[in-house]
């Protein structure tokens, strides 16, 4: 850490590391690097695997090329959307998801003792966490809202389009996910070319899932990799999706969604149970009803109460506040997790 000067005023210079192993963690981080770079603090990134592409990196943006790098960097914050970060990087481990709170998952948080600060988007992770926290002593619960709205409410786009477009997004886990069962349907309405459909799928998909969708590209459907999420987004008019967080997102934007077998049904979007039923279902929602559209509106507020684009302040100023009070590591020592992330990672320096 180093202290630096600000006109008359003077603060102090914080080294943050972005710890990336999936393509969509780029549009959850950036909000919060530019913040930091705003306030004086040094960002870089760590993209660790083989499921995350350095061509999405930035120009201008900063990565570290090996672990060994990482570890000398010497970090005094390291910011995760993931569920897991080498405890052997040094700084304070900080979590910043990388999605919404999901009921699918159910309502008691896996924590594993990896992380000391959770910033969450809003009351009902909170809930959850907040009483680990004061039981196991050894990390914080802040509630700041979550970064990547930022990108999404913060994002402009004047670009417009002579038909709808249908964006069709799903997760990967098999009983949750229609992409192979809607495969046919969204392929002959596809080629119908009365809409203009836009596939991004989630990155643990299977590939030849994913390839099957690739194929279908023509002048009707294009498919997106994971780094175009945000501004397909703002493109779409109508959502398709399953269990996938994602569709989440959309309906913070006000736009309608349908779902395809949901495990939680609500009344904010249209679920259908048989992939016949898809084409119905789109153009009810392309001219969504005034129930529905209430319905819609509310749900924002219900999810999170930050929805003003300024979450990344709010994650900054909870570390540096952690970091001036002299924060300590108390984790477990996790020696299981942690030979594990060694093994992978193949750094043995102790």
């Amino acid at each position: 850490m180093q202290q630096i000067a600000d006109g008359s005023n003077e603060k102090f210079s914080y080294r943050f590391l972005f710890y990336v192993e999936q393509n969509y963690s780029f549009a959850i981080l950036r909000p919060l690097q530019a913040v930091a770079i705003a306030a004086g603090h040094q960002v870089k990134w760590l993209l660790a695997g083989d499921e995350v592409s350095r061509g999405f990196l930035a120009e201008g943006e900063d990565e570290l090329l090996t672990i060994k790098e990482a570890v000398d960097y010497n970090p005094n914050a390291v910011f995760v959307p993931g569920d897991r970060v080498p405890s052997f990087i040094p700084g304070l481990k900080v979590e910043v998801f990388h999605g919404l709170n999901e009921s699918k998952r159910g309502n008691v948080y896996p924590e594993r003792g990896m992380f000391d600060l959770f910033c969450t988007e809003g009351h009902e992770r909170t809930g959850m966490l907040e009483p680990l926290a004061e039981k196991r002593g050894y990390f914080r619960v802040k509630e700041t809202g979550w970064l990547k709205l930022d990108s999404l409410f913060n994002f402009k786009s004047e670009t417009t389009y002579s038909r709808p477009q249908i964006l069709f997004a799903s997760t990967f886990t098999p009983s949750l996910s229609c992409a192979e069962s809607v495969y046919e349907e969204i392929k002959a309405l596809s080629q119908q070319g009365d809409w203009h459909w836009l596939i991004t799928l989630h990155p643990k998909m299977d590939p030849q899932t994913v390839e099957k969708y690739r194929q279908l590209e023509s002048d009707n459907l294009t498919f997106f990799d994971n780094d175009k999420v945000i501004e397909l987004l703002h493109r779409a008019d109508v959502m398709v999706c399953d269990n996938s967080s994602i569709f989440q997102e959309f309906l913070l934007l006000n736009k309608p969604v349908v779902t395809v077998n949901n495990r939680e049904v609500q009344p904010c979007f249209i679920n259908i149970t048989e992939p016949e039923n898809l084409a119905s279902a789109i153009r009810d929602a392309l001219a969504p009803s005034n129930e529905l559209q209430t319905y819609i509106k509310r749900y924002g507020p219900d999810i999170t109460p930050y929805l003003d684009g300024q979450s990344a302040h709010r994650v900054l100023a909870a570390v540096t506040e952690m970091l001036t009070e002299g924060w300590q590591d108390k984790k477990p020592a996790n020696i299981f997790r942690n030979l594990k992330m060694r093994k992978k990672m193949g750094y043995w320096k102790w």
